[in-house]
């Protein structure tokens, strides 16, 4: 009987196996990626995102004060996208709805991805589990599965891109490039500008890599021009401190040199990118000479960790003006490692033959269960540590609707606030919240207004409430048990539950 068991498992898996066509592909990858990105929770990017989203497609409904702001343009498409859908559904529906189609999107993408290289459903699935357990990221903070924002649906179009280019279908590749790069100009123009690289040493045809270019140039334009118009037009004179302020703040993503100790934490991705780097180099010398699309993909990669240790020297040499923090120049870590491991997986499927390949199969099986069982459970954590971390919040929240009026700034106290829970009270809280550390514009005038913000509540919450602020704050929200007491002079709690209290400022 048991003997039985294990006969059935290891049919359906090779069964499983010699499927290779999209739309297999597609429902494997989709069931792995809906339950990677199902909407237990909310993370803080998203928090960011949907809120300047429904800002870009609803400015009236955002008062004067109110913590997320950002007055550039360039990614003004995918923001309207995810305003139309906060507009629609609300912010817990839309997000729900936008993880869904995130998924699909992706799955979708990476199925016609991976049906060009004449990948297996489980070839693909070892791809995308070996990518999830590796962190997902080589350097810089990065990822593609953890949630919804610009640069995901620019990622999710560039697998269709590349699938056109492995395709040998330039022109399709070009224009699927174009519209990843109104999602997020530096994934897409990044990755747009390495398949035209793949084209001209695909075909060494200088008039049709001129043409295709001429197509993405003339449907980025306008994109083009509110880039310039936000970034070279709109620079201020304090444009220096604004770039210094912007990479201390999103330092893990673009600074690794600002210490030490940053440096050590980077050390595993930069030691993991020269490996990579030496072990493709290699490994191409027993590649088929006959398959293009594989040799296509393994040259990107190679040019993609190339970049990254060319970046590292940039970014040392630019460790104290920071003028490359903006362009977020490790951003092309995520996508190069998911196109390392899919070469490595390319070669390891041309290896193996015969009984190797039926062992690969079963053991991948046994992988892509392990790792769903993973997410599964994390996803149920997060949806319970959702519940548990601030417990007051409903009657918070019910109580600033109460004792205040619509407009007033009411400032949180600045407490784990790149923790979600926290981070999501900016959008539950019906009134403006002036600033959080995690909501960092990018228009060099916003971030220098947003950094006097940051340095008003830090004043306020460290000494009491002055005479005089130069914005007019009337509530402050303390999240600690001492910060009551500590903001006396700013006037008593007119509501508190455990360490959660609601102070009005007295007017001076």
């Amino acid at each position: 009987m048991v003997d039985q068991v294990f006969a059935a498992v290891d049919r359906w898996v090779q069964r499983i196996d010699r499927q290779r066509s999209v739309l297999p592909l597609f429902a494997a990858l989709g069931a792995l990626l809906l339950l990677q990105m199902w909407p237990a929770a909310w993370n803080g990017n998203e928090e960011a995102y949907f809120q300047l989203g429904y800002r870009t497609f609803a400015p009236e409904s955002f008062p004067q004060f109110h913590a997320a702001f950002d007055t550039a343009y360039a990614r003004v498409v995918p923001m309207y996208l995810l305003g139309a859908a906060v507009h629609l559904l609300g912010y817990d529906g839309a997000h729900q709805v936008a993880r869904i189609l995130m998924a699909i999107l992706y799955a979708a993408g990476l199925a016609y991805f991976f049906s060009a290289l004449r990948f297996s459903v489980w070839d693909a699935l070892l791809v995308v589990v070996a990518f999830i357990l590796a962190g997902e990221r080589l350097m810089g903070g990065e990822w593609l599965f953890r949630g919804v924002e610009s640069r995901t649906m620019a990622y999710g179009l560039l697998f269709f891109g590349f699938g056109f280019a492995l395709r040998r279908r330039w022109i399709a590749a070009t224009i699927t490039g174009a519209a990843a790069t109104y999602m997020h100009f530096l994934v897409g123009g990044f990755w747009t500008a390495m398949i035209l690289v793949q084209q001209w040493l695909e075909t060494r045809q200088r008039r049709e890599l001129g043409r295709v270019l001429a197509v993405y140039v003339i449907l980025t334009l306008p994109l083009a021009w509110l880039i310039v118009r936000d970034q070279v037009i709109g620079a201020t004179p304090a444009h220096g401190l604004a770039e210094q302020i912007y990479a201390a703040r999103a330092a893990w993503h673009v600074a690794p040199f600002r210490s030490r100790g940053a440096l050590w934490n980077w050390m595993p991705g930069i030691v993991s990118t020269v490996a990579l780097l030496l072990v493709l180099g290699a490994a191409g010398r027993h590649h088929r000479s006959d398959d293009r699309a594989g040799r296509l993909v393994r040259r990107t990669a190679l040019l993609g960790l190339a970049y990254l240790l060319v970046a590292l020297v940039a970014a040392f040499a630019d460790r104290h003006t920071q003028i490359l923090a903006k362009f977020y120049v490790f951003r092309p870590s995520t996508l190069t490692l998911f196109l390392s491991i899919t070469t490595i997986v390319a070669l390891l499927s041309e290896w193996l033959v015969n009984s190797a390949a039926a062992v690969e199969s079963l053991v991948v099986f046994a992988l892509v269960v392990s790792v769903s069982w993973q997410t599964l459970r994390m996803q149920v954590d997060r949806s319970r540590e959702a519940v548990s971390a601030l417990p007051q919040r409903g009657e918070l929240v019910a109580a600033i609707e109460s004792h205040t009026a619509p407009g007033d700034v009411v400032l949180i106290e600045p407490v784990r606030e790149f923790d979600v829970n926290y981070i999501s009270l900016h959008r539950q809280i019906p009134r403006p919240t002036l600033v959080t550390r995690k909501f960092v514009p990018s228009n060099w005038a916003d971030v220098l207004r947003w950094h006097s913000y940051l340095e008003i509540r830090k004043a306020v919450f460290a000494n009491g409430c002055p005479a005089r602020t130069p914005i007019p704050i009337r509530w402050l929200v303390t999240l600690q048990a001492e910060s009551a007491a500590r903001l006396a002079s700013c006037g008593p709690p007119v509501w508190r539950k455990a360490n959660v209290a609601l102070i009005p400022v007295r007017a001076h």
